[in-house]
């Protein structure tokens, strides 16, 4: 049930759609992690156990992209692609190679340097310097001297999951989709396109100020809940269409999911120090009084739910709080319990 609003004068245009080519990236995504695919559990079992070898290979690869498949949607402004998932795989495979990586690295790096860096080491070390934050040195390496590998065995994880009823998993969630619709039409009108957005993602208003396009996506696989795209004055706002239908239960869901992380003495006195401070397994377990091991174990957790993220300094890993994370959490529990709605 699409939906467009052409404004007279300077008035932006809205369009308002479901995008199964952008459903098609987030679902990608979500099988990913463990912690994303809480909410469709089964299906992702059901999913994952059907890949062979070579599709569950494909899958680690993108584990190592920096957003872990996200980045694929630089595809789409490239492309202009939102409806035919058969074309846009197609666009991804007819890419040169420079662009493609161009998107993987999020477009950080000139395609000058990338073009350099598939035949000059030297180069790759240079790009490795800038991306240290985003993606593990030996990996990068990996890519530049395998990147044809890396093109091939992408497309065609996309290509399995389309064929692993991917289609009929977007028309049981259509109802939901145009619920999504519906949500956002009722924000459109009452307020200016950017009080409206800022109002369902929660962000600063300045997110979305000053484009003259505007196309808001309702989607039922992405995850976190809401990302934004743009290429010049258009702007692609993707946002989770399940917290339309209950957001009080949406978020109770998540909560719990959330808690049950962080539900451990343990755990708990790790985050405190890695807010603080970088930090190392041995001197965590130091501290804590338990073994290195179990140290990994629990940091192995806290990394899937998002939040402690790690840097590789020399040949030591450094874990550290992700302070937005945590402060996320808090705001969601405040609502909850104390949110007048």
């Amino acid at each position: 049930m699409p939906m467009e609003i052409y404004g007279e004068n300077n008035e932006p245009e809205i369009n308002i759609f479901h995008s199964p080519v952008i459903e098609l990236i987030c679902a990608l995504h979500l099988l990913t992690d463990a912690a994303h695919h809480q909410f469709e559990l089964k299906w992702a079992e059901e999913m994952l156990s059907a890949f062979d070898d070579e599709d569950k290979r494909a899958l680690e690869i993108i584990k190592l992209f920096p957003a872990n498949g996200i980045e694929l949607l630089n595809f789409v402004l490239d492309s202009g692609e939102l409806q035919d998932t058969e074309a846009f795989l197609n666009h991804i495979e007819n890419s040169d190679v420079v662009d493609f990586f161009f998107y993987i690295l999020n477009e950080e790096i000139d395609k000058s340097k990338i073009s350099r860096a598939f035949e000059e080491v030297k180069e790759r070390y240079k790009i490795q310097e800038k991306l240290k934050w985003l993606i593990d040195d030996n990996h990068l390496m990996d890519f530049f001297q395998n990147y044809e590998d890396i093109k091939k065995k992408t497309i065609k994880i996309l290509k399995t999951i389309l064929r692993r009823g991917f289609d009929e998993k977007l028309l049981k969630s259509q109802e939901r989709m145009v619920e999504g619709i519906e949500y956002i039409k009722n924000y459109i009108g009452k307020d200016s396109i950017d009080s409206a957005l800022e109002k369902i993602s929660g962000r600063p208003r300045k997110f979305f100020a000053g484009f003259r396009e505007y196309n808001i996506i309702p989607s039922y696989f992405v995850s976190p809940r809401f990302i934004r795209i743009f290429s010049g004055d258009k702007l692609y706002v993707v946002f989770d269409c399940r917290v339309t239908r209950d957001k009080t239960q949406a978020m109770l869901d998540e909560l719990s999911t959330i808690l049950k992380v962080i539900d451990d003495k343990s755990r708990l006195e790790m985050l405190k120090i890695l807010v603080n401070n970088k930090s190392y397994g041995k001197a965590i377990a130091d501290v804590i009084g338990i073994s290195t091991p179990t140290v990994s174990h629990h940091l192995d957790i806290l990394k899937q739910a998002g939040f402690v993220k790690e840097e590789k300094i020399r040949n030591i890993k450094y874990f550290y709080a992700d302070k937005e994370k945590l402060k996320n959490v808090i705001d969601d529990l405040n609502k909850y319990f104390f949110s007048a709605e």
